[in-house]
């Protein structure tokens, strides 16, 4: 029987174990180091030759960084004699940027693709991928791919402790995590509009009903400014209660004081981002799509 190992990259060993240990099989975190001139140095902590890999790697806060380890441990994965190379990867960076949208642009999702494809990622396990533009990551990945949901999770976490709160959707592109949260726990959802003014200033507008408790809903918190906004927009037709759940809290830009300032009583986020306010674990959903997987991981898809 093929033996399966899990790696992870430097920024991903928490998990990684986690799932290791769900799954009972081996863990090794990889030696990675930097030279003085900022190169980086990567060993492999193990033998791979005949062995299944699943790669774990953060690509939080270091994505350039984190794409060069990808590349590297998976390409000398292959070369070492390792079989298939599952990446998992609990936030995927580089999908916000999905077409082109001014002359010469670079459309860093398919580049994504591209890179990870060329290193011989057989499949890739994400949660809560930033789709918007493509709605499935089989338009843009050539690999056998699997995404899961932490919202669920995150719902249940929530309402265990508010059990009557208006679901919100800051902007369209989040309806889609408003409705597996408000499913989950069969709470009414809105979704507000959101206007863009460059990378960091937007503005909130929509119809929003009376009420005093809300937590808004989002895959991604960066600099906080779309949660800074819909959180003013909810004060301002009375909301005292506002909370926010999010599945990747990257908080960058001093966003989680921008946040709390703005009336946010509570954060609530998983661990795929090493962050202050990890209360729900991925591990266990993780582990369970790994599972689905690696049955199924010969053939690319």
């Amino acid at each position: 029987m093929e033996q399966i190992v899990i790696i992870s990259g430097s920024q991903a060993n928490a998990l990684a174990q986690q799932v290791a240990s769900q799954l009972g099989i081996p863990h090794y975190p990889s030696t990675i180091r930097y030279f003085p001139d900022g190169e980086l140095y990567l060993r492999l902590p193990t033998d791979v030759k005949g062995k299944k890999i699943i790669l774990f790697e953060s690509f939080a806060r270091r994505p350039n960084d984190a794409l060069i380890e990808t590349v590297f441990l998976s390409e000398t994965l292959h070369e070492r004699g390792a079989g298939e190379v599952i990446l998992v990867a609990p936030y995927l960076p580089y999908l916000r940027q999905d077409s082109e949208f001014n002359p010469g642009e670079i459309v860093s999702a398919k580049m994504l693709s591209t890179m990870l494809s060329k290193a011989g990622i057989d499949a890739l396990v994400t949660v809560d991928p930033h789709l918007h533009r493509f709605k499935d990551l089989s338009e843009l990945f050539k690999m056998k791919t699997l995404k899961v949901s932490a919202m669920p999770l995150l719902a249940e976490y929530f309402y265990n402790y508010h059990r009557e709160a208006l679901v919100v959707a800051p902007d369209e592109e989040a309806e889609q995590w408003a409705k597996l949260f408000s499913g989950k726990v069969n709470a009414p959802y809105i979704v507000l509009e959101k206007h863009r003014f460059g990378d960091t200033e937007v503005e909130i507008s929509g119809s929003i009903p009376k009420g005093t408790t809300a937590v808004i809903v989002d895959d991604i918190i960066s600099t906080g400014g779309t949660i800074v906004e819909a959180a003013e927009k909810l004060k301002e037709h009375g909301f005292t209660s506002i909370h926010v759940c999010v599945t990747h809290a990257l908080l960058v830009q001093d966003a989680e004081a921008k946040i709390f300032q703005a009336g946010v009583k509570s954060l609530i986020a998983t661990d795929t981002v090493i962050n202050p306010y990890m209360r729900v674990s991925v591990a266990k959903i993780i582990g369970e799509a790994l599972e689905r997987l690696m049955s199924h991981v010969g053939n690319r898809a």
